[in-house]
């Protein structure tokens, strides 16, 4: 831990301190020598470092906070295969980082914009080996909820459409400086590799409207006819419907509306 480091509320900063949690994360990223590493959210460099120990081809640290740059230099200032990027992840052109090569993504996720980062990574799902994050618990939690579970959301169906999410382990809120009020979850998301969809935004889209006032009946927000030639009662709600259900309604309602 470095002592001339304040954490910072607004960027969600919980500095994950547990050696054991941290070498269970990299050994569920399965390191290669040509493997290209982003880690969204380096802080002072504690994840980092064991990636590296790894000999990775290349690790891209994406880190928003300035105070934490000069930490991140001089730690890693020997590294030739450690390039820092000083940005919000969100304003980081990942094509022109990445370019054709396939990545593995980590990070230890602010809490707050987790999700959002998990839905980003979606459209370079061509580019992404793996990933592996730290979220709170509660969002690992959606992101491998079954289908016609209360926990399925919008969100569930959208990461599982993608990947095949798996739930790695709980971190309790004594690993991390400062300890944040929540448990944490590790998950791992691998890409899926036949998928229907080749307009995300629609989807995504499609998804939001599905999911919105979920306990009244589809056919308030759908047509009966476009339904049932989904093989869908019309009297169901969405928490009743698999993902393969859903998929194959998107795919009726994109076909009536051309």
């Amino acid at each position: 831990m470095d002592k001339n480091f304040k954490t910072k509320k607004q960027f969600g900063q919980h500095l994950l301190i547990s050696k054991d949690v941290i070498t269970k994360i990299v050994d569920t990223l399965d390191i290669k020598e040509e493997d290209n590493i982003i880690e969204i959210g380096v802080g002072t460099g504690h994840l980092t470092e064991e990636i590296l120990s790894r000999n990775p081809s290349i690790v891209y640290g994406i880190e928003i906070d300035k105070a934490a740059y000069p930490i991140i230099e001089e730690k890693f200032k020997d590294y030739r295969n450690f390039e820092l990027i000083k940005a919000d992840f969100f304003d980081v052109d990942l094509k022109s980082v990445i370019g054709d090569k396939k990545v593995k993504f980590t990070g230890n996720l602010p809490y707050n914009v987790a999700s959002n980062i998990i839905i980003k990574t979606v459209y370079f799902l061509s580019n992404i080996k793996l990933s592996v994050f730290m979220v709170q618990k509660e969002v690992a939690e959606k992101i491998i909820a079954k289908p016609r579970s209360k926990n399925c959301t919008f969100f569930s169906v959208f990461i599982q459409t993608f990947y095949k999410p798996e739930y790695i382990m709980s971190v309790p809120a004594r690993f991390f400086y400062p300890p944040p009020k929540v448990t944490s979850g590790v998950i791992k998301l691998i890409p899926k590799e036949k998928i229907q969809i080749t307009d995300i935004d629609d989807y995504r889209e499609f998804l939001s409207k599905l999911f919105q006032n979920r306990r009244k009946m589809l056919r308030t927000k759908i047509d009966t006819e476009l339904l049932k030639s989904a093989d869908i009662n019309p009297e169901s709600r969405v928490e009743e419907l698999n993902l393969e259900h859903i998929l194959k309604l998107y795919e009726v309602v994109k076909s009536g509306d051309r």
